[in-house]
Order: structure tokens, then sequence, then C-alpha cells
């Protein structure tokens, strides 16, 4: 079967985009091991709004725990029209690399992010929500907490009005898995299953 892929112009070089994955969810869902087996089994690439966020953060003179993260985006997402993921993450990804068909977005957090997504790349966008229940979510955050050096308390880290946000995702998303029943190979697999 010929997948046809989407043709987007972006400035003077055109980019063929076979599928794009957004990917949303709470924090601590899993969605960087996700991400991983995407990459290592099914040819994605692709961008993170977190690191683009940390690197403008570190450019701006500012922390990197999660709020400040957090309130940066918040800034971003009333300056740009939610439009900053996909204009300054997104598409200077997608141009560094035209050769690239598949791509992953890690991670969508509005609904107006989606929206623009959709509207510029149309018919090729998968809205994937990961879930997990609240208890599984704060086990594997106060893990994560060892790992990483955030010292944001989980009550506070789900109460940022970025991470309602999120979590709300859920109801437009196309796909949504529990990823307190699949593991990373087996949600990475049933994504880019309905990819093609």
């Amino acid at each position: 079967m010929q997948i046809k892929t989407l043709q987007v112009q972006e400035g003077r070089q055109l980019i063929d985009v076979e599928a794009l994955v957004l990917l949303s969810g709470p924090i601590a869902v899993g969605k960087t091991s996700v991400r991983q087996e995407l990459l290592a089994a099914h040819g994605f690439d692709y961008v993170r709004s977190s690191a683009y966020l940390k690197a403008l953060a570190e450019a701006q003179g500012q922390g990197d725990q999660r709020e400040h993260l957090q309130n940066l985006g918040d800034r971003l997402d009333v300056e740009t029209d939610y439009r900053w993921v996909l204009d300054q993450v997104a598409r200077p990804g997608f141009a560094a690399s035209p050769s690239q068909k598949r791509w992953l977005v890690d991670a969508v957090r509005k609904r107006r992010q989606v929206e623009h997504f959709r509207k510029a790349y149309s018919h090729r966008v998968l809205h994937v929500h990961l879930d997990a229940p609240e208890s599984v979510l704060q086990k594997r955050y106060e893990l994560r907490l060892v790992t990483t050096g955030d010292v944001t308390p989980y009550q506070v880290a789900t109460r940022h009005e970025n991470e309602v946000a999120s979590r709300s995702l859920i109801e437009i998303a196309d796909l949504v898995l529990d990823a307190s029943t699949m593991n990373p190979k087996e949600l990475a697999d049933a994504i880019a299953a309905a990819t093609r």
C-alpha cells in the first residue's frame, strides 16, 4: 500500500509529512518512554516543546524548574495565540530534516495548539493522549523527582493551569491509550499502527 504524503511549503523548501503525531497527557504518564520507542522501532523523529522552553529559559536567565517552564509556556501562548509550538518548535525541526516523513510532537498541552496543527497539517495529524490512574501518575512522578532534581511537589504541579489544560486534551484526542495497562513498546506499536 502506498502512503500519500502531505506536502507543506516551509519558506522555499517543500516538506513531505506522512504522519504527524501530537502527544499529550499528564505529567509522569510516560510520554518520553513512548517517544523513545517510536523513534527506535517506527521511524519517527521528534521535536520537544519542553526542550525549547528550557533553552529559552536559559537564554533569558530563568530557572528550568517545572513551574518556571510552565509559566514561560503560558506567556508564549498569550504572545503567539498558542502558535509557538507549531511555529517555533515544530516547523524549524521539520525544515532541519526535510527527508524525515514521520514526526512526533512531544508534547502539546493546550487545545488551541492542537487546532493550529490540524489547520496546518490537515488529515495527517493524529492526536494521541496517554492517560493513567492518578495513583500511578503520582508514584511515577515521585520516583522521577529523585533523578531529575525537580523540587515541585506533585500536588502543586498538577494544579498548574498548563497541567489542567493538558489533561483536558483527552476530550479531543483521536486516540486515548491507558499507559498503566500497556508498556511503552505496546503504546508505540498502537500509535504507529494508527498512523498507517
